[in-house]
């Protein structure tokens, strides 16, 4: 760099700055709520002012505002407000200036008034629109009109006439009658609550129904016989009349009945039709009835439940006597707990019948007022113990059959098998089907199956042949002789022996070919 030599260079070293730009991070900065006064068609204008806020950028300096010819600001600080009503122009020009060592940096903020449309003119009324209906029964279709009619629009009906007839036998409802229906329509429009439309306005006759056919009525029918055979009755043999309204049947012979009847014998038989006509009723002729069936049958009489019977006039008990009461009274032999009291003014006794013997009845209790633990017993005589559930503690049992005994982890229900696949429990279960003990998941298991099969692991016997197939752990003591089956027949011959000693081979004269000795 030289040094300041000249006069020009000493006149530009004592002069201030010019110019500065934004590029040098000087500036300042103008920020309003809104640009914009909206203008109604009245001339009030919204917001009622706009703030302007000046932010000065590295600058430091007194901001001052001013504001375009027209409008005038009020200045609080760095904050200028335009006010609607001091603004006389439609666009008004805020400008804020500082100064700094010489140099003016300047933001401006252009504010203008949005002003609304005119009020244009009110448009018509629209237009009421509908359509009017009009209707006749004829066998052709009529070229004649309703005529001329009023249409209101507020009930979208026909007015005028009056009532609901129209010209020439057109009408404003659907009328009764066979013949088929036809219909006429009119457009209704206008600006006023009613329509007038002229009797040329009507469109052309359409038809829009006309009666069909009867459609049939259809009904499933069924009859009902008893037998005192499974051998099935003869059908109807007459013409028979389905009611379909009652669902009444009449006309039936032959012993048939529509209901399930409760007498006739212990067979129960059926048989069904079709009733179909156009028509309230339908004649069923004897060929339309399905094949007889049987239906039921009555089963067996059950045995009839106990009884108790009293009988005077008797100073003593007598078996015979109790039999004869029950079977006087209509109750037959006795049954199990039957209960008989025979008497007479100075004596009375009561017996049950239990297994073909005749017991002294004791005092009958209610199982609800017994207290728990108090009653003993040398013997009980019932025909079902399924009702009972209970810990038995010590059982002392006599003949047992159709038995199932299962235990442990692995056997919590009666069914028979290894416990199931993933339940690593183990226990027991005996049964008709078996033994099982432990659980082959385990490796640790034991079976004899209801055929005399035993399975364990590494030794089964199946069909009497017994099959080791595990590994010998350990074994002492000595081997017995062990012959193939040709020398275990006479002792000599082809073969081989096996002993304590070692292994012997033998051709058929005897003669020893092959020896390995325990050495």
């Amino acid at each position: 760099m030289t040094a300041i030599g000249g006069a020009r260079d000493t006149l530009l070293q004592a002069s201030g700055e010019r110019f500065s730009t934004t590029a040098d991070g000087k500036a300042i900065l103008l920020a309003g709520s809104t640009p914009v006064f909206r203008v109604n068609s009245a001339g009030a204008g919204a917001p009622g002012s706009i703030a302007i806020t000046a932010k000065p950028v590295n600058v430091v300096g007194d901001i001052v505002f001013s504001v375009s010819a027209g409008t005038q600001i009020t200045v609080n600080g760095n904050v200028a407000t335009v006010n609607f009503a001091s603004m006389t122009t439609d666009t008004a020009l805020v400008q804020a200036t500082i100064r700094e060592f010489g140099v003016d940096y300047v933001a401006n903020y252009m504010i203008s008034k949005v002003f609304d449309g005119v009020a244009g003119e009110t448009g018509l009324s629209g237009l009421n629109t509908g359509q009017a209906f009009a209707y006749k029964r004829a066998d052709a279709a009529p070229g004649d009109s309703p005529g001329d009619v009023i249409f209101t629009f507020a009930t979208a009906s026909i007015t005028t006439p009056a009532g609901n007839d129209l010209a020439n036998g057109w009408s404003k409802n659907i009328p009764a009658g066979t013949a088929p229906l036809y219909v006429r329509v009119a457009a209704a429009s206008s600006r006023n609550a009613t329509d007038s439309i002229a009797a040329n306005e009507w469109a052309g006759a359409v038809q829009l129904a006309k009666d069909g056919a009867d459609g049939l009525n259809v009904a499933p029918v069924r009859i009902y016989q008893r037998g005192a055979t499974n051998i099935a009755p003869a059908l109807p043999s007459a013409a028979c009349t389905f009611t379909f309204a009652t669902g009444a049947l009449t006309g039936l012979n032959n012993g048939w009945s529509t209901q399930v009847p409760t007498a006739g014998g212990a067979y129960l038989f059926t048989s069904g039709a079709t009733a179909a006509s156009r028509t309230a009723t339908d004649d069923i002729a004897p060929g339309e009835w399905a094949a007889a069936a049987r239906l039921a049958a009555d089963g067996a009489a059950g045995q009839r439940g106990t009884v108790t019977v009293t009988a005077p006039g008797y100073s003593t008990w007598s078996d015979a006597s109790a039999v004869y009461e029950l079977g006087h009274a209509g109750y037959g032999a006795p049954i199990n707990r039957d209960v008989v009291t025979l008497y007479d003014a100075t004596h009375a006794v009561t017996k049950y019948f239990d297994n073909g013997a005749w017991l002294a009845l004791g005092t009958v209790l209610n199982g609800n007022l017994l207290v728990d633990g108090s009653v003993a017993a040398k013997a009980l005589s019932v025909d079902n113990l399924a009702a009972i559930n209970a810990n038995l503690g010590n059982v002392t049992a006599g003949d047992l059959y159709g038995t199932t005994l299962h235990g442990g982890a692995g056997y919590p229900t009666k069914a028979p098998g290894w416990p199931a696949t993933g339940n690593f429990g183990v226990g027991y279960h005996l049964s008709a089907d078996g033994l099982f003990i432990g659980n082959p998941q385990n490796g640790q298991y034991f079976s004899v199956g209801s055929n005399g099969d035993v399975y364990a692991p590494g030794f089964n016997v199946v069909a009497g042949l017994a099959t080791f197939n595990g590994t010998l752990a350990a074994a002492t003591g000595t081997f017995s002789l062990i012959r193939s089956p040709a020398r275990a027949a006479t002792g000599t011959g082809a073969g081989y022996d096996i002993t304590s000693s070692g292994f012997s081979f033998f051709n058929s004269a005897n003669t020893l070919k092959l020896k390995m000795g325990d050495a």
